[in-house]
């Protein structure tokens, strides 16, 4: 017969059991409501505006539908916020109306209405609104960007800006333009160009108001009326009139539109675990001249090699390991990621595999540091960093700025090396470097998925490093880096690759 404290123990074990389902069922329902809305959200660009009666306010958004039709969607309202839309400055395109574009290539329909007919992304949109003319507010006169957000409200990149009125309390309006997405990095990435064209959208608006404000101006100096007490209108102008063009809004529509098209072709995803049947073969092409310099005598031999089936071995990550061994392998790949000189030398037929694959850890823009099969004593001494060079070639001796790889001539068939170099590497490895050696070690991963996490990889440290250049101060990048998860231990590469890349 059970005690009373074994009884204890077993209904409290039960209530936590109970406890920890529903805490599971509840994580899981609302992983799917997050996935609902994120999904209608792809991407959301929004206008909003500070009205001096109702506060921060989205006026105009415009979202891209795939699977959702038009006539499926709801654009009423109740009545209560059909009263606060009788605003003039809070009212755009009207509760009821929208504007529509259809991309024929890719299908995609882009609509742009006041509120967005899903009231789930809607809330989303309010609270962007509320804190792009609130509290995320760049100070910059000229108009600033704020990134701010989270995984549940979404991540939203703010463009905040002024807009001349000669009514508005200090003779401006505050007005933003926020992109709200799901994928943090994404947008990350995208930065440089959607800031561009932003800035652009506004400049353009601000052009147009500053026009109708120096033609109030000329008028009369609204300045000295209200000094002199007279009554000005009490009513908040709408965009139309602050502009003088009564088609802004279709105006914006297209700007809108055009944006959410360009933004989502920067970046596609590929699922990359196995050789999937329906991803792309992969194909054996090579960099243009101008990127990868070669000489004109292995030219024959690089067609030999491209015109192998199985070449695509030769330039994987794991050709390294295997001619290097486990040991030096993370010598090799950190002195190609920081910038130490490598000098392979050996036969072409052996370098040149050796180093197609040592191309692989650098972006496109810093191929042409790469000089295969040099035929002369001032390349060693160029800006090249890695170089491969034939046994005759007289070569410096190593140092801890140059690593040399000398591939012996004791037999064709394998590829037997000697390592000269009397440096080290940290014990903490950048980032990038500790990621693809976890690659080069996972056994499921074939040939084809490894190159492709390679580049993967390697690209999105390049566009941390672009983020990074261009921050304008110090604090700026400090907090930049913090977001984007750059360590100290990945100073290095970043010195390295932000000269070569802008």
């Amino acid at each position: 017969m059970a005690t009373p404290k074994c009884k204890k123990f077993f209904v409290f074990f039960l209530a936590k059991l109970a406890s920890l389902k529903v805490f599971i069922l509840c994580t899981l329902i609302l992983y799917f409501i997050l996935n609902i809305i994120l999904l209608h959200m792809n991407a959301v660009v929004v206008l909003c505006h500070f009205c001096e009666i109702h506060g921060p306010t989205a006026i105009f958004c415009t979202q891209t539908l795939r699977d959702t039709k038009i006539d499926d969607l709801c654009l009423t309202r109740s009545a209560s916020k059909a009263n606060a839309a009788q605003c003039p400055a809070c009212n755009s395109l009207g509760l009821t109306n929208g504007l529509c574009s259809k991309d024929v290539d890719s299908g995609a329909t882009f609509l742009s209405t006041q509120q967005s007919p899903f009231p789930e992304v809607e809330a989303l949109i309010k609270q962007a609104a509320i804190r792009s003319l609130s509290c995320e507010i760049n100070c910059n006169k000229d108009g600033g960007f704020v990134f701010f957000g989270d995984t549940i409200g979404g991540h939203v990149l703010s463009h905040t800006f002024h807009m001349s009125d000669t009514e508005a309390r200090g003779f401006y309006q505050l007005f933003s333009i926020v992109i709200l997405m799901k994928d943090k990095y994404f947008l990350l990435n995208v930065k440089p160009f959607l800031s561009e064209r932003l800035r652009k959208i506004s400049s353009e608006i601000q052009n147009s108001a500053k026009s109708i404000h120096k033609e109030e101006e000329s008028k009369g100096s609204f300045r000295q009326r209200r000094l002199s007490g007279s009554k000005l209108s009490q009513t908040p102008r709408s965009l139309v009139e602050l502009t003088g063009d009564k088609d802004i809004y279709v105006i914006l529509h297209a700007h809108f539109s055009w944006l959410l098209l360009s933004g989502s072709k920067f970046l596609t995803e590929h699922i990359t675990f196995g050789n999937l049947p329906w991803l792309p073969p992969q194909t054996n092409s090579h960099p243009p001249p101008e990127r990868l310099t070669y000489n004109l005598n292995t030219l024959p031999m690089i067609q030999k090699y491209e015109n192998l089936e199985k070449s695509e071995v030769f330039y994987s990550l794991r050709h390294i390991n295997t001619v290097v061994g486990r040991r030096e392998f993370p010598a090799v790949c950190y002195c190609a990621l920081i910038g130490i000189k490598i000098i392979v030398r050996g036969d072409p037929v052996k370098t040149f595999p050796f180093m197609m694959c040592l191309k692989k850890l650098l972006p496109e823009a810093m191929h042409n540091l790469i000089r295969v099969d040099a035929q002369h004593q001032h390349s060693i001494d160029a800006e090249y960093k890695i170089i491969s060079i034939t046994d005759e070639i007289a070569v410096p001796m190593p140092n801890s700025t140059i690593y040399r790889i000398d591939f012996l001539d004791e037999s064709m068939k394998t590829d037997q090396v000697c390592i000269k170099w009397p440096g080290s590497i940290p014990e903490r490895w950048p980032d990038l470097l500790v990621k693809l050696m976890k690659a080069v070690e996972e056994t499921r991963f074939t040939e084809l998925v490894l190159n492709r996490r390679t580049k993967a990889l390697v690209e999105e440290w390049k566009n941390k490093v672009i983020c990074l250049s261009h921050a304008k101060n110090t604090n700026a990048q400090v907090k930049l880096k913090k977001v984007l998860g750059v360590q100290s231990q990945d100073q290095a590469l970043i010195n390295y690759w932000s000269i070569y890349l802008k």
